[in-house]
């Protein structure tokens, strides 16, 4: 994206996107404005905080698109709500810029991505697909009904979906085929350090060890002890009770500075008082030794501020209960260098620059390429000198005029004129009697249109051979069969993509894409089922 304009395009279009998809409503021209400011660095506005992890994802996919600028507003925004509303998806950056990619090439009236017929050695994945030509996985959607190929391959209404089981596909393949790329295009989960923070109850943990070494704050009880010590050493003043007597016995007890009743005057019980108030005024009050911790520690502060200021210099303890965020917040604020688990896989889930694969699937993948690996044949064929991985060939089909395109797992030159072609499967057949392998096998093979795939890879590639590296994918349980395609099942597979290729022209040239019945159907009785009948017939006579 070279221009302020085109990421002004971007982020107009992607807040129409997210507001169509995210609130089920015509946006009002306010709600755009104050999204594309959020959009273009504006927090001020806390009510689109939500959507910002999908704006990074989605600015990170489409800034970095050509392809999504080259399709008009409409179909830029149709687009952006495509992956929006099917974001699992395309997680990966990656994804979202081959769908963009893919859906830019079917809007144009001639697509882009042309290549002459021929055989080419270094065509991304993502070009090929979005290139010219009928696959053999497009040919075998047009063989589950050519209404189904019609919405797939040229209206796109039916979206191609990224699976789990595809990604373990593309892992297991890779692995095989080209191990030194695994690290470049997969991503695993982030090992977790013995020290961090895994879950509530670790933090906890933490931080009541951290509490404990804290120097510990004295009690209230112990901050009254002090108060208390200090007031019993206060004189105590003399009491203004009790009978003439009494209070004459304290008025005479009182420093002569206080004992002012004139000689010749009566010692009348008012006027001594008077003389003893006088002299309690001038005693120390004793200080308060009720109320919170602070209200003790004022009153020791006016006695011994050096232990007062050492006390409310000690730190508080802090807070062990609460919310898993906030005990985070809380470990933070005293050790940033902290790490906890649940950033560190938020943080390699919010990467979409690699494929995510979790552990369990990359350990499956390895232990079936272990198998390949282990295997005395197999082992040989992905490492042979002369193979070649992920070859594209494009050719036309002499019968239709269609273009055409395949592109084998694997292929090995083993001499000037003969080149043999393989493709990787995974396969759970681990419950079947070992008898039965060969009908399974076969049955994949016919189920999957496998031999429809392999006849289009002989031609187009002019292989002279064909096999298929099946690998076991059942766990602990993983095994390698290595199944040719007989001359048989490859002219099966060659008259079956023909005929199809012919009904593609036809509903081309007629513009009918007929739905997988077109006639009304009549449904028989098998065998068992009518002597099923009969027997029922029978015992109801």
């Amino acid at each position: 994206m070279g221009s302020d304009n085109s990421q002004t395009r971007l982020n107009t279009n992607l807040a129409i996107a997210i507001l169509i998809c995210c609130t089920n409503d015509t946006p009002s021209e306010q709600q755009v404005d104050d999204l594309i400011a959020r959009i273009a660095g504006d927090k001020s506005n806390s009510e689109w905080a939500k959507y910002d992890d999908l704006i990074f994802q989605m600015i990170l996919a489409g800034s970095s698109s050509k392809h999504l600028f080259e399709l008009d507003d409409n179909q830029f925004i149709d687009a952006l709500c495509h992956v929006i509303n099917n974001i699992h998806q395309y997680q990966s950056t990656k994804y979202k810029k081959d769908y963009f990619a893919t859906i830019v090439t079917a809007n144009k009236d001639k697509q882009n991505v042309y290549f002459e017929p021929g055989r080419y050695t270094d065509i991304a994945n993502n070009v090929y697909h979005a290139s010219t030509g009928i696959s053999s996985t497009m040919l075998k959607d047009a063989r589950i009904s050519l209404m189904y190929y019609h919405r797939r391959h040229i209206t796109k209404e039916i979206q191609f979906e990224r699976t789990e089981a595809l990604d373990f596909g593309n892992l297991f393949h890779t692995l095989v085929l080209e191990p030194e790329k695994v690290a470049v295009e997969f991503s695993l989960p982030p090992a977790i350090p013995d020290h961090a923070f895994t879950n509530t109850d670790s933090m906890k943990k933490w931080l009541e060890q951290h509490n404990a070494k804290l120097p510990q704050p004295m009690s209230l009880d112990e901050l009254k002890a002090i108060i208390e010590q200090h007031n019993a050493k206060l004189p105590e003043p003399f009491s203004l009770s009790g009978s003439l007597e009494e209070i004459g016995q304290g008025y005479m007890s009182l420093p002569e500075a206080f004992k002012t009743i004139p000689g010749d005057n009566k010692h009348t019980a008012i006027a001594m008082k008077a003389c003893i108030k006088n002299y309690n005024a001038t005693l120390p009050i004793p200080l308060k030794t009720t109320g919170n911790r602070e209200n003790l520690l004022d009153q020791i502060q006016i006695i011994n501020a050096d232990l007062a200021n050492l006390e409310r210099n000690k730190p508080n303890p802090l807070k062990t209960s609460g919310k898993k965020e906030e005990l985070m917040q809380i470990i933070k604020s005293i050790k940033p260098d902290a790490v906890f688990a649940d950033e560190l896989m938020q943080a390699w889930i919010n990467d979409n620059s690699r494929i995510r694969v979790t552990d369990e699937q990359y350990q499956l993948a390895k232990a079936m390429q272990h198998a390949v690996l282990k295997h005395p044949e197999t082992s040989k064929l992905v490492n042979h000198p002369t193979k070649a991985v992920e070859v594209s060939y494009y050719g036309i089909d002499e019968e239709t005029g269609l273009e055409i395109r395949v592109r084998p797992d694997l292929e090995i030159q083993l001499s000037d004129d003969h080149r043999i072609g393989f493709d990787l499967k995974s396969a759970s057949l681990g419950r079947f009697k070992q008898e039965m392998m060969q009908t399974m096998i076969k049955r994949e093979i016919i189920n999957r249109d496998y031999h429809v795939s392999a006849a289009m890879y002989c031609d187009i590639a002019m292989l002279d051979q064909f096999f298929w590296l099946f690998v076991n994918k059942d766990e602990n349980y993983h095994w390698v069969a290595i199944v040719e395609a007989s001359p048989e099942l490859l002219e099966l597979g060659r008259l079956e993509y023909k005929k199809t290729l012919r009904d593609i022209n036809q509903a081309i040239e007629t513009n009918y894409w007929p739905e997988p019945i077109t006639t009304t159907l009549t449904i028989n009785l098998n065998d068992f089922e009518q002597q099923k009948l009969q027997q029922l017939q029978l015992n109801a006579a």
